[in-house]
């Protein structure tokens, strides 16, 4: 397992294949394993999949902010001569990858937003961020995942889909603490993208599940209108987890643009 430590903070990644580079970066509270049946459908392309500071494998000893995850991966990416590359995330990755865009363009074949927003929070949103924060450091990080699991699987999934569920609960509690807590505060404070999305001259695809609840369908469709030649994959039978819960598909998506 490869890792390389930026600013204290160790990132483990999987670097597998050969050809045009796809970085893959993955959602909070999660780890790499989210595009573990993704990659298989991006075989010929070499493909690189993060565990960021303090999920996953990777180790947090320093706090950090959505822009500086991005330097950070720019620095690791350099690192591998992996650049110029299409960087692509879920979710809180999505923010990542935006981030990526505003200070890297130049080093981007193309960006992949999966399942995320251009936005930034509300008050109201800053305001939860800052109480499950507050939460995991009092209960733990298997509260966090009682609080949001229910939300990030499709319609129906949570039944229906047993295996997912454990699958994601372990992912989900295995996340320390205090990487939670990181995470919330950096997401709180992250730059609102929405300006940016004009100022894109790069291709760009926007996957979203057709169920998506907290980053829905509705808001993709404003970002592809937002940017000039966008494409957008709507994933059926998936929530804000498309890549695990319809991988083969996703893959398909991010294949054909590739």
């Amino acid at each position: 397992m490869p890792t390389y430590t930026i600013n204290a903070n160790t990132w483990s990644f999987d670097d597998t294949g050969t050809g045009t580079p796809i970085v893959l970066v993955h959602g909070f509270p999660l780890d790499r394993r989210v595009w573990a049946q993704v990659v298989p459908r991006l075989a010929k392309q070499r493909v690189i999949a993060v565990d960021l500071p303090g999920f996953g494998q990777s180790t947090l000893a320093k706090p950090f902010t959505i822009a500086s995850l991005a330097v950070d991966l720019h620095q690791l990416l350099a690192h591998l001569r992996a650049l110029p590359a299409f960087v692509g995330g879920l979710s809180m990755g999505g923010y990542v990858s935006l981030a990526f865009a505003k200070q890297f363009a130049g080093d981007m074949r193309g960006l992949i937003l999966v399942d995320t927003k251009a936005a930034g929070d509300s008050a109201e949103a800053k305001a939860g961020r800052v109480a499950m924060a507050a939460l995991v450091r009092e209960k733990g990080s298997a509260a966090v995942t009682e609080q949001m699991l229910p939300k990030m699987l499709g319609a129906g999934a949570l039944p229906t889909r047993p295996a997912l569920a454990r699958q994601l609960t372990q992912m989900m509690e295995a996340c320390p603490a205090p990487t939670i807590a990181a995470a919330c505060l950096a997401m709180k404070d992250r730059d609102d993208f929405t300006a940016l999305l004009p100022e894109l001259k790069m291709p760009v695809l926007i996957v979203v599940g057709e169920t998506d609840a907290i980053t829905p369908p509705a808001m993709a469709a404003a970002m592809r209108a937002a940017i000039t030649g966008a494409k957008l994959a709507v994933i059926p039978a998936a929530g804000h987890l498309a890549p695990i819960e319809q991988p083969q598909l996703v893959g398909q998506a991010m294949a054909q643009f590739v």
